[in-house]
């Protein structure tokens, strides 16, 4: 497996290979194109005027298109010139699977031919690895000298390639420690609507999902617990300013007891198993039957719609509780 790596490769991609391609390839798109770059961009830098000849301009929505209409003949030229097991490519990052020899190849064709298009190989960070390593890849030529050769897996786009348990549960780990630092990042924000839409959108679990769909499930048996901890934390934090201690928990089994009182209550028919609930959850449920009853928790904070809520103070109740 070759992890092919192109540094600052958006920015650096040849204009007229990316002008040639559109016309070819997009031509209903090559006057607005041509437009936007056939001529360099002005670049002012204090006094000093740069002239930007190269790349896709960030923030441009078309520069995807753009950079993967340059990188097109290249992965044509592969794929009609060996035969491999896959070649993806996900815009810059490219992962080509096959004999070690012929990868090797590809290696030394990506090397010749990438910088005619503006795509140069930072070879130190580019990675070849096998589960067990083929002799064969000490050769002289097959691969450059200075290549990083992984020993246990690599990562790819984040999540991990390996026969090593190990290697993957380390991954695993670093993200579960990135993810709670980052929420103790977000506490120090002291608003808790912005928090609580934080948390739910990309500081909490939802950091967690890709690694849990690339990922044997035993791995996270023990960042599991650390994460737990960390959620339920913040969550108490936020919604009733680390109020009365299991509040959070009363709400989440509520809300899990009574979603699925309909299969529970089917499962549970020829049992003498009986949930109950308390005046007070009864109550609660209740009030959350109407339409849109929880929409403000969901609200985007812009104070000139009105739709911000003041923070609280140290010792006060969150007015999210």
């Amino acid at each position: 497996m070759l992890l092919v790596d192109f540094p600052n490769a958006f920015n650096l991609v040849d204009r007229t290979a990316l002008l040639r391609e559109v016309r070819l390839r997009c031509p209903a798109l090559s006057r607005w194109v041509e437009f936007c770059y056939s001529s360099p961009a002005r670049l002012f830098y204090g006094e000093h005027t740069l002239r930007s000849c190269q790349g896709v301009q960030q923030g441009d929505p078309l520069g995807p298109l753009l950079f993967a209409l340059v990188l097109h003949p290249l992965v044509c030229r592969i794929r009609d010139s060996f035969d491999l097991c896959l070649q993806t490519w996900y815009l810059d990052d490219g992962t080509i699977i096959g004999d070690t020899l012929v990868v090797g190849k590809v290696m030394e064709l990506i090397l010749v031919e990438g910088p005619r298009l503006g795509l140069h190989v930072n070879v130190e960070k580019t990675e070849v690895f096998w589960p067990t390593e083929d002799p064969r890849s000490r050769l002289a030529g097959v691969f450059p000298l200075d290549i990083a050769c992984p020993i246990h897996g690599v990562k790819l786009l984040g999540g991990p390639v390996s026969v090593d348990a190990s290697f993957c549960g380390e991954l695993v780990s670093q993200r579960v420690s990135k993810t709670i630092v980052l929420m103790d990042v977000v506490a120090k924000l002291e608003d808790p609507q912005c928090e609580l839409l934080l948390l739910r959108a990309c500081t909490g679990v939802s950091k967690l999902y890709f690694s849990m769909h690339t990922c044997p499930p035993r791995l996270f048996e023990a960042a599991q617990i650390s994460i737990d901890v960390a959620l339920w934390g913040s969550l108490e934090r936020i919604v009733t300013a680390s109020g009365p201690a299991g509040d959070v928990r009363h709400y989440a089994f509520l809300v899990s007891r009574l979603q699925s009182s309909g299969l529970q209550a089917s499962l549970l028919r020829n049992s003498e198993s009986t949930f109950s609930l308390s005046q007070r959850q009864v109550t609660l449920w209740k009030s959350q039957q109407g339409d849109h009853t929880s929409a403000w928790l969901r609200a985007v904070p812009i104070s000139g719609l009105g739709q911000t809520m003041n923070g609280f103070l140290q010792g006060r109740r969150s007015p999210l509780g």
